[in-house]
């Protein structure tokens, strides 16, 4: 809108909208950062609960082989053979139920002992990964495989496995605990997660040992390129990050936690536009509220605005009426202060300034001087050239003695008939009379042809008479001044004609 008010009330519409969807996106911004952080300490929190129980798990596990590797020292290699060490390995079994199999292998990958009832014929397991890693190593310490088929159930096992060395230190074979990977998979099954939320049991390698919800497929995948080996895993041994998946490339909220005793790490991850979604869905409601406000709020400012230009434009048409009527009462105020025929103030406006200039002259103590006129012979004049000619001749008197003032406070009025007038403020006698004669010269050069007159010329002329008074605050001084200029006009008259008389040296007219 082009005026200030609407305009300031466009801008409060405009700041008051800003400020409503600014406060709305901060807190739905808020909101969500508190979103993803309460996932994130969540997916932390999870994958510390299982790191803490896949340790426990394979700790017990650990025992157990440690144990059976204590009694293979004590009694001698040939004990693994006996039917009392493969009892004992079997009751351990049945003990830990993450626990798949015991195995010994002798130094070429025969099989010496097993937990379980079944021997594949002629099986060697010189071909395994943690075989060929002990045979080449002579580290003593618990060593922890990719994940493996077993060759006596076919199930997906985690190979545990210890070297064991003769009495020179010399490789002597292979103690084997296989983990099922089953016990993970139910383990956790028992989480309640989303489609895409993700549970991983991983090697330090980075392979994956299990992972949840994907399928077998992607067991001892590498994940060597994730942010977690790459970035994550060398900054803290646990925590939470954001990142995609190198797998199936979904980005979730991770929380990851390396185990203390193992090489293994745990991660659980939260699907990112899965905490979106459920994050929009809880705001929606507020959401919608909050742009149905803001509608409102733009509508009720619209119709404000709509409503303020109507009023401006009714205020504008109101203004415009008003100066209009302003002007027609200044017009018709000047309309009747001024004289129809000869443009001269009029004898209503001649009595109001005289009487406004005696009360100056008494503030003043200036001398304050009028000057009264009469046409010669007018008469004479209307009868012998009618009365238009007459009109016209009282123009160009009027014109005449408008000539002769050059104060803006001097006025010139047509007092009545073929009477006029010159009030004259802070004039003395003797410039009152030079005025006067200026003024009776002025119409006489004027040459208004008068055939009646009986003023040597044949001319219109004028007599002038003048009066001046240092106002008292008198109220019988207005009418002092007007009988004291009037003398002076009889006595111009009687005089002669076509001359002007001071009232200050003539004596006042007898009354006739």
């Amino acid at each position: 809108m082009g005026t200030s008010l609407g305009r300031s009330l466009a801008l409060f519409l405009l700041v008051t909208a800003l400020a409503i969807m600014s406060i709305n996106a901060w807190s739905l911004w808020n909101d969500w950062r508190l979103k993803l952080s309460e996932r994130e300490e969540e997916a932390r929190n999870l994958s510390v609960s299982l790191a803490k129980q896949a340790e426990d798990a394979f700790l017990q596990v650990d025992i157990t082989l440690t144990d059976a590797v204590r009694q293979l020292v004590q009694n001698g290699p040939g004990y693994a053979s006996t039917s009392a060490f493969k009892t004992q390995i079997h009751e351990q079994q049945g003990k830990l139920p993450q626990l798949h199999g015991l195995f010994i292998y002798d130094s070429q990958g025969n099989w010496v002992a097993t937990s379980g009832s079944y021997v594949p014929s002629n099986a060697s397991n010189a071909d395994r990964d943690y075989f060929i890693w002990h045979r080449t190593h002579n580290d003593t310490d618990i060593h922890i495989s990719r994940v493996i088929r077993s060759r006596s159930t076919g199930d997906l096992v985690i190979p545990v496995s210890v070297r064991l060395n003769d009495a020179a230190g010399n490789f002597a074979g292979v103690a084997l605990a296989t983990v099922k990977v089953d016990y993970f998979r139910q383990f956790y099954s028992y989480y309640s997660l989303g489609e895409r939320d993700m549970l991983a049991l991983i090697l330090a390698d980075s392979s994956v040992l299990y992972i949840r919800p994907l399928p077998d497929s992607f067991i001892n995948r590498s994940l060597s390129s994730s942010p977690l080996f790459k970035s994550v895993l060398k900054v803290s041994d646990s925590g939470s990050a954001t990142w995609r998946s190198a797998l199936d490339g979904v980005e979730r909220i991770f929380g990851y936690a390396r185990l203390e005793r193992y090489p293994l790490i745990v991660t659980a991850g939260y699907d990112r536009d899965a905490a979106r979604a459920e994050w929009i869905a809880e705001n929606l409601v507020d959401l919608a509220l909050n742009i149905v406000l803001l509608l409102i709020i733009t509508g009720m400012g619209f119709f404000m605005l709509r409503q303020v230009r109507v009023n401006l434009k009714n205020q504008l048409e109101l203004t415009l009426v008003r100066d209009e009527l302003t002007s027609i009462n200044h017009t018709l105020q000047s309309l009747a202060l001024v004289d129809g025929l000869t443009g001269l103030a009029n004898r209503r406006q001649f009595d109001a300034l005289l009487e406004k200039n005696l009360e100056r002259s008494a503030k003043s103590d200036q001398p304050l001087s009028l000057i009264m006129m009469d046409i010669d012979y007018f008469k004479r004049y209307n009868d012998t050239y009618g009365h238009v000619t007459g009109d016209q001749c009282l123009r160009h008197v009027g014109v005449a003695l408008k000539s002769v003032i050059h104060r803006s406070d001097d006025i010139v009025a047509r007092y009545g008939g073929e009477e006029f007038a010159i009030i004259l403020p802070n004039t003395s006698p003797a410039d009152a009379l030079k005025v006067a004669q200026r003024a009776v010269q002025a119409v006489s050069d004027a040459g208004l042809a008068h055939k009646a007159t009986a003023v040597p010329g044949g001319i219109v002329t004028i007599s002038a008479g003048c009066g001046t008074i240092t106002a008292r605050g008198d109220a019988s001084e207005t009418e002092r001044l007007k009988e004291q200029a009037d003398n002076a006009l009889y006595h111009a008259k009687r005089n002669g004609r076509n001359r002007a008389v001071s009232g200050h040296s003539q004596p006042e007219r007898q009354q006739m």
